[in-house]
């Protein structure tokens, strides 16, 4: 039984890489930026990055699942002391192509997802929140397999605390803005055409 559903879902995810409509790409990469706390407190910069996985699925779609980790700095509104939050995410993104099948591929993203963040206080523990997040990014292709990726974005959180202030009503989130390099070791396009110029040639 378990060999039976094992073959039907190696079927399964076998036809759909191979006749799902361009790009058609497969593959990983990793961002690294800065966040931008946006809340109460005043904002201060931080390191955030992120490793992610992208599959091509119309000329238009794109989904990303990625799993990002960092710092969220703030600054207090009265002392100006710096602090930050630690902060794990886990984020399934949607990402809209507006000028499909170009080296130059811009688009915009929605993304919805998990945060786990840790203030940096003793006696404060750590909690998780629901995040929903927006922005624009431009991946630069200078090979048919690897890609630059630029990208800035506004996460929203439910929480007012993301700064260790659990007294403000107001709902905590970030600005991301990061650069990054993505590699695909799958790509329908590039296949289809090696095979049409290998047609030609005989």
């Amino acid at each position: 039984m378990r060999k039976t559903l094992f073959l039907v879902l190696v079927g399964v995810v076998s036809n759909f890489l191979f006749s799902q409509t361009l790009p058609g790409k497969f593959g990983f990469g990793a961002d690294v930026g800065v966040s931008i706390f946006q809340g109460q407190s005043k904002p201060d910069v931080q390191p955030i990055g992120n490793a992610k996985v992208k599959l091509g699925v119309f000329d238009f779609l794109s989904i990303a699942g990625k799993f990002s980790g960092g710092w969220v700095g703030f600054r207090d509104k009265n002392t100006n002391v710096k602090n930050w939050s630690t902060v794990i995410a886990g984020e399934l993104q949607g990402e809209f192509h507006i000028v499909p099948r170009s080296k130059s591929d811009p688009y915009f993203f929605v993304s919805g997802g998990i945060i786990h963040y840790q203030p940096n206080k003793s006696d404060y523990m750590g909690r998780n929140t629901p995040t929903a997040g927006f922005g624009l990014g431009l991946n630069m292709y200078v090979k048919h397999f690897i890609s630059i990726d630029f990208s800035a974005s506004y996460n929203l959180t439910t929480r007012g605390d993301l700064d260790g202030n659990p007294s403000t009503k107001d709902k905590d989130g970030f600005i991301a803005l990061k650069l990054g390099l993505s590699y695909y070791f799958y790509d329908k396009e590039y296949i289809r055409q090696a095979f049409i110029r290998g047609r030609r040639s005989k």
